[in-house]
């Protein structure tokens, strides 16, 4: 099963008000630990059965389930960093500088709306944003998925990616581990690079992907 990202959205009014918070050393704390192992066993069981559907409910499911598996994955680890309060926001307008970033890749599914050809991708990109405001015990992280152009019709649209629930949880762990060593202390936490398993019938074409356009596609596998 997949599942897409259709509605931009955009942070609450007044969060963040002041701006990024300033560089600060990191807060060590006893309570939190990195990700280890991040398996699609690890999604709560109203997220498991979503998996077993068949491709016939996909065009039901995508947009009403697409924030279950967001969501319910990012709280059910970023709640690991209390007190502070993350929140997970998509976007289609990333934040100003000052933000830390980290960058993803998983394998993703597309779908022309004007033609109907299908095709599968194992460079479907996310890119988050991420900070943590001391003062007011609240973090922000926003992510943008980047799309591809159907290359049949090529009719110049960026296709939204969907997204399979095990992907979801992979990049959510990394995101994770990324924010954990940054302001918790996380020492070298693991990064997971490996993918679903899959074999696309064609080779990546720099020209039809939109993440390729904004110089954001190049695979950087590391937290530095």
């Amino acid at each position: 099963m997949i599942y897409t990202l259709t509605q931009p959205m955009s942070p609450s009014p007044g969060l963040h008000s002041a701006g990024v918070s300033p560089v600060v050393s990191p807060v060590v704390s006893p309570n939190v630990s990195p990700v280890t192992t991040v398996s699609p066993m690890s999604l709560t069981p109203g997220i498991m059965h979503l998996i077993n559907y068949g491709d016939k409910d996909l065009g039901l499911l995508l947009s009403q389930r697409m924030e279950l598996v967001w969501h319910g994955e990012f709280e059910r680890l970023f709640a690991q960093y209390f007190p502070h309060g993350w929140q997970l926001i998509p976007t289609f307008n990333p934040p100003t500088d000052g933000w830390r970033i980290f960058k993803d890749s998983a394998k993703v599914r597309f779908s022309c709306q004007d033609c109907g050809h299908g095709w599968t991708s194992m460079k479907g990109r996310v890119i988050f944003w991420f900070n943590l405001n001391y003062g007011a015990n609240s973090g922000l992280v926003m992510f943008k998925l980047y799309g591809q152009q159907c290359q049949r019709c090529k009719n110049g649209k960026y296709e939204h990616a969907m997204w399979y629930p095990e992907e979801v949880v992979k990049v959510l762990g990394n995101v994770y581990n990324r924010v954990g060593q940054i302001y918790y202390g996380f020492v070298r936490p693991p990064l997971r690079i490996d993918r679903r398993a899959g074999k696309p019938r064609n080779q990546h074409n720099a020209e039809l992907c939109q993440a390729c356009k904004d110089g954001l596609c190049r695979e950087e596998w590391s937290f530095s």
